[in-house]
């Protein structure tokens, strides 16, 4: 995007201000929204856009972001929190050798501190969408940058996204807009205390704690409740017609099938045909294999055109947290027919993929030996752990791996481990530079960037090209 070109359009109330570059254009929609940006509407597509709200406000940054979360939960049709994260509205300038500063992990140093608060939510369209609202306070007002667009597009648009939230500018003060925060319900207190207090530890500053929105949002959706065998027959049924003797009741499979509306009169339903076909020839597949204690789950995934069949276990909320799953028979599959659009958003939601301040562990190389002792149950704390570590190893594991394949092949398999209130951390190999040795390690990795690696890794499978999010 060539923001060099982007025309400043002003706000509904004056108060602020953006640039859009083309194709993008604004309109002035209602009072109460500043600012809206649409691209121009495609056909079938969801239509990227841009709403910037502006409210008095005399609490912190903390407070806003305590209140932009729980509003975007209460007011949104399934609205579900991925991420909850630093933004750095502004940087510092280039110096004189025209590098930007950067702080102590490398990132461009943060002038004006904003948070990112990434969800998913069902549009009125029916579809569910990708939202990323940028929350910043300036002059005196609570600006929320509400970005909204497919889910299998906010990679396209991420960096259009940001240059636009970075382009909001105040034209005058809270106080020169003659408004004031009083008895109107604008500085919301936080309810208890709300701190995380290993993270404020380790962030070097008090950091709210989201670790509730993690759990709730961990829930699949609606579907039908299959056993294993009944999928497997379902498969085999494709194409075929039960002979006369095999139409009465009495074998218990086939009893369940006809019990759920997927076989009639001795062969598949209309749904019963879908499923079976998207079984036997999709050639997209997607499968997340957990693991909790001594127990082995999956979530599989069957995508052809623009569906994808869900069969998934026990995940991440039901294994872990003890969320409800099937009262009568736990070890019955969730069943669903969804859009493929949908696809990475149900995967995440199932392996727990939540907010969390996804915070660096000390040492992040282990010992031959010493993962694989902690993925099979209790094991000693490393030597030299620092806090952050100790709350991670102390935290109920859940290990899950990420594997897809295409018509052009198999993605090579990810692996992560779910810690719970501290997030996901990618596992893999690398190399000690003092040993030379490759060794086991645990990188942090933000549930913004596991729901945009699923998204990538299903669209690699189906489009025949290589990974992009690695």
């Amino acid at each position: 995007m060539d923001m060099d070109t982007a025309v400043r359009h002003e706000g509904f109330q004056g108060v602020l201000s953006f640039e859009l570059p083309a194709p993008w254009s604004a309109e002035k929609v209602r009072p109460e929204v500043e600012l809206f940006g649409s691209m121009p509407p495609i056909e079938g597509d969801f239509t990227p856009n841009v709403v910037v709200t502006a409210n008095p406000f005399a609490g912190t940054l903390r407070d806003f972001s305590r209140r932009a979360v729980s509003g975007i939960v209460a007011s949104l049709k399934e609205g579900r929190i991925v991420d909850v994260d630093e933004w750095a509205y502004r940087t510092e300038p280039p110096n004189g050798e025209g590098h930007i500063p950067v702080d102590e992990r490398g990132l461009p140093l943060v002038r004006h501190a904003g948070r990112m608060v990434e969800y998913t939510h069902r549009a009125p369209v029916g579809r569910t969408v990708s939202g990323v609202d940028y929350l910043v306070l300036i002059d005196g007002w609570a600006v929320q940058i509400s970005t909204t667009t497919a889910l299998q597009t906010r990679q396209l648009f991420e960096e259009e996204f940001v240059a636009i939230a970075r382009s909001v500018t105040a034209l005058r003060s809270a106080a020169e807009a003659g408004v004031s925060v009083g008895e109107d319900g604008c500085v919301v207190q936080p309810a208890g205390d709300g701190i995380d207090q290993v993270a404020s530890r380790a962030r070097g500053e008090e950091s709210e704690d989201y670790s509730f929105y993690q759990a709730a949002g961990s829930w699949i959706g609606e579907g039908t409740w299959m056993s294993g065998a009944a999928i497997a027959r379902m498969g085999e049924l494709e194409d075929s017609v039960l002979g006369r003797l095999s139409t009465g009741r009495g074998d218990p499979v086939l009893d369940e099938l006809r019990d759920l509306g997927v076989l009639e009169g001795g062969r598949l339903s209309e749904i019963g045909d879908v499923m079976a076909t998207a079984l036997n020839n999709a050639p997209t597949r997607l499968r997340l294999t957990g693991r909790f204690l001594d127990t082995e789950t999956t979530f599989q995934a069957f995508a052809i055109g623009d569906l994808a069949l869900v069969a998934a276990e026990q995940g991440y909320g039901p294994r872990v947290l003890n969320q409800p799953w099937n009262a009568d028979d736990p070890t019955l599959f969730n069943v669903q027919l969804i859009p493929l659009s949908e696809l990475s958003s149900s995967a995440s939601r199932w392996a727990g993929a939540g907010p969390a301040w996804n915070i660096h562990v000390a040492p992040f190389l282990l010992e031959p030996g010493q993962l694989e002792a902690r993925f099979a149950g209790e094991a000693p704390l490393p030597a030299g752990a620092n806090e952050v570590m100790e709350q991670v190893w102390n935290q109920p594991w859940f290990v899950w791996q990420i594997e897809a394949e295409g018509e052009a092949g198999a993605i090579e398999p990810i692996t992560y481990v779910n810690t719970g209130i501290r997030g996901n951390y990618r596992v893999g190999l690398m190399e000690d530079p003092q040993s030379g040795t490759d060794k086991p390690a645990l990188w942090t990795t933000d549930s913004s960037y596991v729901l945009r690696q699923l998204e990538d890794v299903i669209q690699a499978a189906a489009f025949g090209r290589e990974v992009q999010w690695t």
